[in-house]
């Protein structure tokens, strides 16, 4: 059984490609997250996997959320492991999930930047290059699962990942401010947003999404997605491009 929280697709990416190879059930966290199913029944020798995003050196609140809320049976014949994708590194992010499911293995996986507010998207044919090394990972570490591995084989964490993860994460926590959204005039209130916001954070109101709470993931599902590229997250996201992983399908 394979959980992921995915925005833009990466993890979608990484956990479709694990599960088609190990025959392993997928589970959309943040699908969990809003029809609130909490309770999981693995069998006895099934591998229980998590496959998130990083944001800032640590995982997503949603999925923080999700590990406090699950009710699993995770027993010494049951091979848990985790996969974690960033644009960069990781820091200490392994050891948040560890926090709550204790984990034989952690993985890391390098994918494509889509972090907008600070970063440009990448070129086409640069992003191609990047999945098609991941690709490659991914069957490495299908290999690893496989054979039921124990350790960290994560390349990614970067230097000293338990200070990293100390000092970026809270501060991303403490700065995920809605109030920094906005919408131009090439919205056509289609709705996709609102349908795709993982906490329903966005309503539709007079043909215009709003965001109904202060703060919410900032996992930029809406401004990526967005089929008229009408919403923006501060000042830099007009030119920096968006991403969507074209490799999975919503």
């Amino acid at each position: 059984m394979i959980f992921y929280f995915t925005a833009t697709g990466n993890s979608k990416f990484i956990a479709e490609r694990i599960a088609a190879k190990t025959n392993d059930s997928l589970v959309n966290i943040a699908e969990c997250i809003k029809i609130g199913n909490f309770s999981f029944e693995l069998k006895n020798d099934e591998a229980i996997g998590f496959v998130v995003p990083v944001y800032a050196m640590g995982i997503p609140m949603i999925v923080t959320d999700f590990l406090k809320s699950i009710t699993v049976s995770v027993t010494p014949n049951n091979y848990a492991f985790a996969v974690l994708n960033s644009g960069g590194t990781t820091g200490n992010a392994g050891k948040m999930i560890d926090k709550y499911v204790k984990l034989n293995a952690v993985f890391g996986i390098k994918t494509v930047d889509n972090y907008v507010p600070m970063s440009k998207v990448a070129s086409d044919e640069i992003i191609n290059m990047q999945l098609d090394k991941a690709e490659e990972d991914i069957d490495e570490i299908v290999n690893y699962i496989m054979e039921k591995k124990n350790g960290g084989f994560n390349n990614f964490k970067g230097p000293v990942p338990g200070l990293l993860t100390a000092l970026a994460h809270p501060i991303f926590m403490s700065s995920r401010k809605t109030a920094k959204f906005t919408v131009n005039e090439n919205c056509n209130g289609c709705g996709l947003c609102e349908k795709i916001c993982p906490r329903s954070v966005i309503k539709i109101n007079d043909g215009k999404p709003t965001w109904e709470k202060p703060q919410c993931e900032i996992c930029l599902a809406c401004l990526h997605r967005c089929p008229k590229t009408a919403i923006n997250y501060g000042k830099k996201t007009a030119e920096n491009g968006r991403f969507v992983n074209k490799r999975v399908e919503f």
